[in-house]
């Protein structure tokens, strides 16, 4: 059977990786001299009071070759397909890349051109795929399908920790010229777009939800709403897609750190796919 390995930053619930069998790597989390492992030995809300009241600058680095190799040869498994965050993101890709080098089987590595419950939703597909007994060209191709369909659209509550990160210049130059927006953004394809810039936090959240839908376009989605530190505006947000759209999978996820480092509390969006083939709405 093929196995599925995905990085951390895909936001994938712990329930549904055991059930999906599907093996997580910890990105890594650093405060000062002091290195966590993603999703492990920090819980979101310690973190984001570390963040606020300690006003600790937060950074992040990708898991090793090691890290991947040891994920690989936990599967049990000679035939693995990894799907990692975005490659012009991150050089997990590249480390994913390196430890399948010296695994002692077939890797495909599958670009989720995207984070979060975007990344999450390619390598639940790919697990239910192969839990068919699909092959690995099939898995990693369907893998591949989905992330050319998945979208995720979200705001921040400040610019600041996305300026920080330094990974969306595109996003900068956009919202430098206004210090009080909630930019709402816009991943999809491995690009990050600029959307809109409200002053307040409300038509942000609405502009996100809007998007959504008309994206969506009446189709059958499959629809994560992720948030840092946000789960009221989050469950309102899942309510009021959840009334516009066909829903046929759901989920409300709370981002990782490796994620809430750079966009800071407040983060609030959708992460979504639809079944049918696109039609030109792009998700």
């Amino acid at each position: 059977m093929v196995a599925v390995v995905a990085d951390s930053a895909a936001n994938i619930p712990e329930p549904v990786a055991r059930e999906l069998r599907i093996g997580l790597v910890p990105m890594y989390l650093r405060f000062g001299d002091e290195v966590y492992r993603d999703g492990a030995d920090l819980t979101p809300a310690d973190f984001y009071d570390r963040l606020v009241r300690d006003r600790v600058l937060a950074s992040t680095s990708t898991p090793s070759p090691g890290d991947f190799l040891e994920a690989y040869r936990a599967t049990g498994d000679t035939e693995v397909v990894c799907v990692t965050v975005a490659s012009m993101m991150s050089a997990v890709h590249q480390e994913a890349t390196l430890g399948a080098e010296r695994f002692d089987g077939r890797v495909e590595i599958v670009d989720s051109k995207s984070a979060s419950m975007a990344e999450g939703f390619v390598a639940m597909e790919a697990a239910r795929l192969a839990s068919n007994g699909a092959s690995l060209e099939r898995v990693a191709a369907r893998a591949r399908e989905i992330a050319g369909r998945t979208t995720l659209l979200a705001t921040v509550d400040t610019f600041e920790f996305l300026r920080r990160s330094g990974r969306v210049t595109k996003l900068q130059a956009y919202a430098a010229t206004m210090l009080d927006i909630k930019p709402v953004f816009r991943f999809h394809g491995g690009e990050v777009s600029p959307v809109a810039r409200p002053r307040t936090r409300s038509r942000a959240v609405r502009r996100v939800v809007d998007d959504t839908l008309a994206e969506i376009a009446g189709r059958r989605a499959h629809v994560a709403v992720i948030h840092a530190a946000a789960s009221d505006d989050a469950a309102s947000v899942m309510d009021r897609v959840a009334a516009g759209a066909d829903v046929v999978e759901r989920a409300i996820v709370a981002v990782t750190p490796v994620i809430g480092a750079h966009t800071g509390p407040g983060l609030v969006g959708t992460a979504f796919y639809c079944d049918e083939p696109e039609n030109g709405s792009g998700a």
